[in-house]
């Protein structure tokens, strides 16, 4: 009886700390919440910090010093929220939340997707209703601005301008050479029908370049865009596209293009985005006194996208992808099947630095042999592009970049490399 005593007061001796250890995480939720209630955000973190001491991965303390944070408007509640949405992906409140803090640090754009990102989950009625303010307040403050434009100008030097016309040999006289160009570019969109569930937008680019001895080479893009997207449920989205795109070369039209472009996007995990789309496009080349024979790559192609973006940490925001292309051609030396697999790694720095790095690698084959050649044209092109862009303020941005890419072909004529660097600025508004 007596060792039965004894073993029975060691046991509880041995629990004690763990009832006691539970009993204090338990209080100092209490008291953090109570705190937090009270509009004390700095006790409610001091609070919230130690319970985390006890259980780290405790999602609810996780969420409670995320909300104090956000409440004392300090700047690491960002980083606390995502951390608290990955620990539980379907709290609504972590969506109302975050939409809070970018509406407080005035990235209204931000701020509505959270925003909606709740609407779309149907949420109780009073989240629901802040939602709804919220939302309202971010028409409010842009002055029910419904439209955007961004302005884009700079300097590049290309190593091969010639290759920027069609990729292949070059008409009798032209050289490869290098040159200085001017750059420019215009964007323009507009909002039709925006709410919770759809969008419908359009926009339309003006792309022009200026060079310095090669003028037979400036280029002018002009593209029209009219995306209609709708959420189909909290992790599925739907999208189609339909473009329209003229280039002129040398102040003379190289080519027109139709496209239509449906696709589907899936939304597993806050950032997380996977989508498949189908490209169908229409081309019209024009023939010029440099390209007599441009018309000869008149047809239709189609194309199968598939693309995956996902956060790593913090800082770090992977993108993969990879696309099939089959191009029909009037002339079918020119008809040709492509893959392409491409990824890509931003990595946001201090002092608002972003730095981009992509790399991607395509092959092509073509159905016939080339007039004037004796084999089926096969071409592999490795593409690396870098840049390193300062965003000044939410309207103005500068950037540096370098793009390199190396063409290898079985028929030496298509061979080549070409080297573009940039400096750019960038205001929008």
């Amino acid at each position: 009886m007596l060792r039965k005593l004894i073993l029975l007061s060691v046991l509880c001796l041995l629990a004690a700390p763990a009832c006691a250890t539970e009993a204090d995480f338990e209080k100092r939720m209490a008291r953090g919440v109570a705190a937090l209630e009270a509009g004390n955000a700095v006790v409610a973190q001091d609070e919230f910090r130690t319970a985390l001491k006890e259980h780290p991965t405790d999602p609810e303390a996780t969420l409670y010093l995320a909300i104090a944070l956000n409440r004392a408007n300090d700047p690491t509640a960002e980083s606390a929220l995502k951390t608290a949405l990955r620990l539980d992906p379907t709290n609504q409140r972590i969506n109302l939340e975050l939409g809070t803090f970018y509406y407080n640090q005035k990235m209204f754009e931000e701020a509505g997707d959270y925003f909606e990102n709740l609407l779309a989950q149907k949420p109780a009625d009073d989240m629901k209703a802040a939602a709804d303010g919220y939302l309202a307040a971010i028409r409010s403050q842009s002055g029910n601005k419904r439209w955007g434009a961004t302005v884009t100008g700079g300097m590049q030097y290309d190593t091969n301008v010639p290759l920027a016309a069609d990729g292949g040999p070059l008409p009798v006289g032209v050289r490869r050479r290098g040159d200085v160009r001017g750059v420019f570019n215009l964007g323009l969109n507009g909002v039709a029908l925006r709410d919770s569930q759809q969008e419908l937008i359009g926009s339309y680019s003006l792309y022009q370049t200026l060079h310095l001895h090669l003028s037979d080479f400036n280029l002018t893009q002009n593209l029209f865009d009219v995306t209609y997207k709708r959420r189909i449920s909290p992790l599925l989205s739907a999208k189609v596209s339909g473009e329209f795109e003229s280039i002129l070369l040398g102040g003379k039209l190289f080519d027109n293009d139709f496209s239509i472009t449906p696709g589907l996007f899936a939304s597993c995990k806050e950032g997380m985005t996977t989508g498949v789309e189908y490209r169908f496009r229409d081309s019209f080349y024009h023939n010029s006194g440099i390209f007599p024979t441009n018309s000869d790559r008149d047809g239709v192609s189609h194309s199968i996208i598939l693309s995956h973006r996902q956060p790593i940490s913090e800082t770090l925001n992977l993108r993969v992808g990879y696309t099939f292309e089959r191009e029909h051609a009037k002339v079918s030396a020119w008809s040709s099947s492509s893959h392409t697999g491409n990824a890509g790694l931003a990595v946001s720095l201090p002092n608002s630095l972003l730095l981009d790095v992509s790399l991607e690698a395509a092959g092509r084959k073509y159905d016939e042999i080339l007039t004037g050649e004796t084999a089926l044209r096969s071409d592999t092109t490795i593409t690396g592009a870098t840049s390193l862009t300062w965003q000044k303020s939410e309207r103005l941005g500068i950037s540096v970049g370098y793009h390199y890419t190396n063409n290898a072909s079985n028929i030496s004529g298509y061979e080549y490399s070409r080297g573009i660097t940039s400096i750019m600025f960038q205001g929008r508004y």
